[in-house]
């Protein structure tokens, strides 16, 4: 539980939160602590009662101190998982047992979600939980003690030589021949370099959006993203395939847009989440092939030939920019792992044949 100086501390973290935004609530939440550091703190008759330990209050401090260290997007997946297991259990956060979960997630399971939803929705409360315990607002986590649903292993999605050539094959636009008046095919220099990048980087689609064309060292191959999911930057690779085609599409255009990737139409803006997605979409049903293709799907396709080839999945997960996994046996070794030997690992495992 809370000690009465931990209290006063989150009443005014709580109080001003609606006022001030993430770096000076972290100023603020410093000069606190300072300021209350060898105190004793009592409860008096001019200082408030008891934190009130609603739920809503415990939610309150967790968007003041531990969300804005958080992706919004992670902290939208935490809060729907949290104020849906409120709903369930009716009781304070506080009280809650290790049955509860076991109950909720039970319930979970039996409207239809699979193992690896039920495991998903289990570690957003085991995060929660443990903030708690951090938080001292509980002793224990209630979430250790309910095991894992056992998922079924199942082959890792990805794109064998031949159906990347055929999507290679359909990087083409449809034009109009001046002459016969017939349509023809051309080849798109922009989906043909959009596609060489995902698969040489690997990089997640939130991380393509934002490069830019002077972030690529055109020497060495190698460009700086960054993470919006971890918050971190990390160095990718282009082979000698990416970079021709890149160099292709840059030389090609007019405008004055720093983006690596613009869109199609006369805007030349850079393209979006969206624009990424239906531009490989467009690319798929061109192809033929009778299978889903997504952008996420080259990232895979990369790691898969990376291990196949016989490159150690410590360096895949750390060119993937992975952090999590078997955190305490991956993170042991990255340790040990400079930037050279990661993309010495990609030129050798990774790159196009």
């Amino acid at each position: 539980m809370c000690t009465k100086k931990e209290e006063l501390r989150d009443i005014i973290l709580t109080g001003m939160q609606p006022f001030l935004n993430a770096p000076l609530m972290e100023i603020l939440n410093q000069v606190v602590v300072q300021a209350l550091f060898g105190l004793e703190v009592t409860e008096s008759e001019t200082l408030p009662a008891t934190i009130d330990d609603t739920n809503q209050r415990i939610i309150s401090i967790y968007m003041t101190k531990k969300a804005p260290k958080l992706s919004p997007k992670t902290v939208e997946y935490y809060m729907l998982t949290v104020r849906n297991f409120i709903e369930f259990v009716q009781k304070s956060l506080l009280d809650v047992s290790d049955m509860d979960v076991e109950f909720y997630l039970q319930s979970y399971a039996r409207k239809g979600n699979q193992a690896s939803t039920c495991n998903n929705e289990r570690r957003n409360l085991s995060a929660f939980f443990t903030w708690m315990r951090k938080s001292h607002l509980r002793s224990d986590n209630p979430v250790d003690s309910v095991e894992p649903y056992r998922e079924m292993d199942k082959p890792i999605d990805h794109l064998t030589d031949g159906e990347l050539e055929a999507l290679r094959d359909a990087c083409k636009v449809k034009v109009k021949n001046k002459v016969t008046n017939l349509d023809e095919y051309k080849e798109s220099l922009r989906d043909r370099a959009l596609l060489e990048f995902l698969r040489s980087t690997a990089v997640r689609v939130s991380e393509c959006v934002s490069v830019n064309v002077q972030d690529i060292n055109w020497q060495s191959g190698e460009l700086m993203v960054y993470g919006q999911k971890n918050r971190t930057w990390r160095t990718v690779c282009l082979d000698d395939t990416a970079k021709y085609h890149l160099r292709k599409y840059i030389d090609s255009r007019n405008d004055k847009e720093p983006a690596l990737f613009i869109s199609s139409k006369r805007d030349c803006k850079r393209l979006a989440k969206p624009g990424i997605e239906s531009a490989i979409g467009r690319i798929a049903e061109r192809s033929g092939l009778k299978r889903r293709v997504y952008p996420h799907l080259f990232r895979k396709t990369t790691a898969t030939n990376m291990v196949k080839r016989g490159c150690p999945r410590e360096l895949v997960a750390f060119y993937l920019g992975h952090k999590n996994g078997d955190a305490r046996t991956l993170n042991k070794h990255y340790a040990a792992t400079t930037p050279d030997q990661v993309l010495g690992a990609f030129r050798k495992y990774g790159a196009a044949a």
